[in-house]
């Protein structure tokens, strides 16, 4: 996969130059770039726009880069893989957090966790997994009625209150 290559040669040359953690920023800013005006992406992509529109516009862009995300973002435009960049970006952030032993990880609730109940169950959750930092981005769902469910990338917990009823169902129909 075109992503997975260019995002390990990224976090290779990162490490190598001791960038790890600026380009990490910055990538995660570019990410929230594209991601806040998709319509970046369509003007940059498409075969509707002049080149030398495009390359004004992608000199803008690498003009508030460093160097490093300047010639990924030259590479990935002058081969074509610029519709490419966001799963190269998200490659980056997978390596770097397999390198800082992080996860990140969904958790699902009937009701908004308060910050103590959010660091203990990250905590608990690192303990599980074998992270040192367990990032948790909060879904409030009421239909799971209560309990709590947690995803990541290897692990699946579901304490729902739902997921308990329905089992129970599932018993008493045997």
């Amino acid at each position: 996969m075109v992503a997975h290559r260019y995002g390990q040669a990224l976090f290779d040359l990162a490490e190598e130059q001791d960038l790890r953690q600026p380009l990490l920023e910055e990538l995660t800013e570019l990410k929230k770039v594209f991601a806040d005006q998709p319509e970046l992406g369509v003007f940059l992509t498409s075969k509707q726009i002049s080149f030398a529109a495009k390359s004004k516009m992608l000199q803008f862009l690498i003009d508030k880069a460093s160097q490093t995300v300047a010639n990924l973002l030259r590479m990935t435009f002058d081969y074509g893989r610029l519709c490419t960049l966001d799963a190269i970006i998200n490659e980056y952030i997978r390596l770097n957090d397999e390198f800082e032993k992080t996860v990140r990880a969904s958790v699902i609730t009937a009701i908004k966790l308060e910050d103590a109940q959010k660091e203990r169950l990250a905590s608990s959750f690192a303990g599980v997994v074998g992270a040192k930092k367990v990032y948790l981005d909060e879904k409030i769902d009421p239909d799971i009625i209560g309990g709590v469910i947690l995803k990541s990338n290897s692990y699946i917990y579901d304490g729902s209150i739902r997921t308990k009823i329905a089992h129970i169902k599932r018993l008493l129909l045997k």
